[in-house]
């Protein structure tokens, strides 16, 4: 693991790409150019940085580090990495490259020309709790939008109060679809909250620790 003040390289995703390099501007951390190397088909989106410990909880590293691959997204298809990845010299990364190869090309089947998009559905405080009522609810909301999308995962329900919470896998060129479908949805059900976000990077239907399950660890 690299130490604080020394240099490395801070990857936020991983693109399928021809050129040896891809340059994005000074976007990154610190100010620092944010590029890509090669390995075979895949390109690590990284910057040089000087090391520092990355926490969930400094939010303008967190927006830092969803800026660069919101950018990259506007081009590519993205395989998400996980927030802090942080890797001592470019040898390293081409070593977690390798190991995380095969695993890459059955993320990029997955997320390639995809996008994810969440949907959260709120019930309003003086809500009459109808469990019946309120599953052929969610029912109705899953299934139309299973319709038009790729896949879906169920996310925690952190209120009583949240009916639904879930991710959908959509085709780029579907978004419009998928979100003319929420706003059915909504104007059907317009006593409810409908929070609508995205498109995002993939997250939730890939390993986003791709690159850090290395024998040995190579940090």
């Amino acid at each position: 693991m690299s130490k604080d003040g020394e240099s490395g390289r801070y990857v936020y995703c991983i693109i399928k790409a021809q050129e040896e390099k891809i340059s994005f501007g000074n976007i990154g951390f610190q100010g620092k150019e944010v590029y890509t190397t090669k390995y075979k088909e895949f390109s690590p989106v990284l910057s040089d940085i000087i090391f520092k410990k990355f926490d969930v909880e400094d939010e303008e590293d967190v927006k830092t580090h969803s800026n660069v691959i919101n950018e990259v997204m506007k081009e590519h298809s993205v395989i998400p990495v996980a927030y802090g990845m942080v890797f001592k010299n470019k040898k390293l990364v081409e070593m977690s490259m390798k190991y995380g190869y095969k695993a890459m090309k059955k993320a990029m089947k997955i997320v390639d020309n995809r996008v994810e998009l969440g949907v959260k559905v709120i019930l309003p405080k003086d809500f009459d709790r109808n469990e019946q009522k309120l599953d052929q609810c969610k029912s109705e909301f899953t299934e139309r939008l299973k319709q038009v999308s790729f896949d879906s995962k169920n996310l925690i329900l952190f209120s009583e109060r949240l009916l639904m919470n879930a991710s959908f896998l959509v085709e780029a060129d579907k978004v419009q679809t998928f979100s003319d479908e929420v706003e059915q949805l909504r104007s059907k059900y317009d006593s409810f909250k409908f929070q609508y976000s995205g498109p995002w990077s993939p997250y939730n239907f890939v390993d986003i620790h791709i690159l850090s399950k290395q024998k040995g660890g190579f940090r």
